[in-house]
């Protein structure tokens, strides 16, 4: 491992980054001003436990500590291989970490108990107000004992108290409920909202509190609204209101959001008729939509992929003499058809960058090494990807087979470039350098027809095949904005004009 770091077996991580001074400065700042902050909360631990001496669990703490600073030393060992490749010592810190932070993780969990068992602040706060009241009601009880009227007083408090519990936990119920909450008297009026209801309601609770409920309905609702609410009160019970009806409600700004309320009345009541709960399920329905908009473009997709294996199918009948070669070739294309519909799954059928779609396309090719691509990265569409795809397939199989890529002298040179005009247009550049052919291909197979016609038929545009004693050139013209919407990247400022850099 020594003589490895003596001799440079390694490079800095900094080629990683390209040596872009932007990116290596962003990286060891970070890092630098991530180790500071690691260091410097072990330090305030070790401080807080030694000026403590009695507190418990001191162990725990400094263990807590060291993995913290471990894991700081990892970010350290980060900036230092931007520059150094000590990826040796960088592995045996972080294999320190690892053993720091297991012992951690395996000690904390049983010391949970003990540290839950330490009273807090709160409850000893708590406990402490608790006796001081306690000590408050037995002063009263002597004088009531002193008065006569001992039991009966005592009654009245605990009665008072067990109320004024019941009030206090309901109001917290109330007010932390996840829904939007509203107490309403029996004259419609909103008496009390909890922040859930400000929050869907998009109002202060002073802009809610008072006002009829009915503002909180939509104006085609409201003149039907109180019958609604008295015919509730006449007969109050917990309910769903409209059932099997799409209800809406009114935000403070005007905004309509569709929602399901729940109806419950309080007993013994004089002025509050009732709780409502509402639920906001805006989020809910839009998720239904997109789940229904999914289906139809799956449907949609499914019958296109079908009519394309159909057309696939009648054109490789009719190139195929027998039932051996229809199998072989027909397999290859669907195989070819896959990796773009690949492409497509992995973008959300958003569509597929040129390049990876050339890469793909390429990717039975055994000798890489005799393969040049470049362009810059224009998103296809899906249907601009199929149709590409299948053009690709059918070139890089000719390759393979009958062209440059036959033979080891053999290469295949794939440019492409977005020429500005009033108009911008792709150009697409196949071209096999260094084969041997040998024998012209016939004119009317499938590959022919798809290169020829289908291709550049379906993507508005012009296309160009020819074949000369090293291999295939095939040339592709279509308007960019009949494949795409968007041009991803481009390698330099001149690649939107002109064949790029080599991409791969």
């Amino acid at each position: 491992m020594v003589e490895r770091l003596l001799n440079g077996a390694y490079m800095p991580h900094g080629y990683c980054l390209l040596w872009e001074p932007w990116l290596i400065t962003l990286h060891a700042v970070s890092d630098i001003l991530t180790f500071g902050a690691y260091s410097a909360i072990p330090l305030a631990i070790w401080i807080f436990v030694t000026k403590r001496p009695n507190i418990e669990m001191k162990g725990l703490a400094r263990l807590f500590a060291a993995f913290i600073l471990w894991c700081g030393l990892t970010h350290l060992f980060n900036v230092i291989t931007l520059w150094q490749p000590i990826y040796e010592l960088q592995g045996l810190v972080k294999a320190t970490t690892a053993a720091v932070s297991v012992a951690t993780a395996v000690l904390i969990f049983p010391l949970i108990p003990k540290a839950l068992a330490i009273p807090s602040p709160n409850e000893l706060q708590l406990a402490n107000a608790g006796l001081g009241r306690e000590i408050a009601a037995h002063k009263r009880t002597l004088e009531e004992l002193r008065e006569a009227r001992a039991d009966l007083e005592q009654r009245v408090e605990a009665r008072t108290k067990a109320l004024s519990d019941a009030t206090v936990r309901f109001r917290s119920l109330f007010e932390h409920a996840p829904v939007a909450m509203l107490m309403v008297d029996r004259t419609g009026k909103v008496q009390q909202v909890n922040a859930a209801a400000e929050q869907v309601f998009a109002g202060s609770s002073i802009e809610i509190i008072g006002r009829p409920v009915e503002e909180l309905v939509p104006e085609t609702l409201r003149d039907v609204h109180p019958a609604l609410r008295d015919a509730f009160v006449r007969d109050p019970k917990a309910r769903p209101m409209g059932a099997g009806r799409e209800l809406f409600a009114r935000r403070k700004n005007g905004e309509q959001f569709p929602v399901e309320i729940g109806l419950n009345p309080i007993p013994g009541a004089d002025e509050t008729a009732v709780i409502a709960s509402v639920v906001d399920i805006s989020h809910r329905r839009s998720e239904q939509q997109r789940m229904q908009f999914i289906m139809r473009e799956l449907s949609h997709r499914s019958k296109n992929l079908l009519a394309v294996i159909q057309g696939m199918a009648r054109q490789a009948v009719a190139s195929s003499p027998d039932l051996p070669t229809f199998e072989k070739s027909f397999s290859e294309r669907l195989h070819g058809l896959a990796r773009s519909h690949e492409l497509l799954v992995g973008k959300n059928w958003q569509g597929a960058a040129i390049g990876d779609l050339v890469t793909a396309q390429l990717a039975f090719v055994k000798r890489e090494n005799n393969v040049e691509t470049a362009g810059p990265e224009v998103l296809l569409t899906p249907q601009a990807t199929q149709t590409l795809g299948l053009a690709l397939h059918e070139l890089a199989t000719n390759a393979v087979k009958h062209g440059a890529l036959r033979s080891e002298p053999g290469r295949l040179v794939v440019k492409w470039w977005i020429e500005e005009a009033s108009l911008p247009r792709l150009h697409l550049l196949w071209e096999e350098l260094g084969g041997s052919t040998g024998v012209q291909p016939r004119r009317n197979g499938f590959g022919y027809t798809v290169l020829e016609r289908v291709v550049p038929a379906s993507l508005g545009g012009s296309a160009k095949l020819s074949f000369t004693s090293e291999g295939a050139r095939w040339e592709l013209d279509v308007p960019l904005d009949r494949i795409s919407n968007v041009v991803l990247a481009g390698d330099d400022d001149t690649a939107l004009e002109g064949p790029a850099a080599t991409r791969a």
